[in-house]
């Protein structure tokens, strides 16, 4: 059997920790570059969702709003007809009140 140098073997020793040190230096910049990727997507969908709240907040008020000037427009009309019918009430009553004509 040969006996091999021991600085051969260091110097082997050396390059393998070396290969194997690159290789696990492009895999964290994979993980980094990807991380990276992904911090920005989220990023973009959290803008997203802040705009959708905020659409639907203003969808909401905007609701509320026409419910109101629906309500109102309902409350003009039933006064308006009160006062048609109070107003045609006491004439009804004058001519009941009439006697017949001849």
């Amino acid at each position: 059997m040969a006996e091999s140098d021991p600085q051969e073997d260091v110097a082997k020793v050396a390059s393998h920790t070396l290969a194997y040190l690159r290789s696990l230096d492009r895999k964290m910049d994979l993980v980094l570059e990807t991380q990276g990727r992904h911090t920005e997507r989220l990023g973009r969908l959290e803008r997203d969702v802040a705009e959708v709240r905020r659409d639907l907040t203003e969808i909401k008020s905007d609701i509320a709003l026409l419910e109101n000037k629906t309500l109102t427009a309902q409350t003009e009309i039933l006064s308006l007809l009160h006062r048609i019918e109070q107003s045609t009430v006491p004439a009804i009553d004058q001519f009941e009140d009439m006697p017949p004509s001849r």
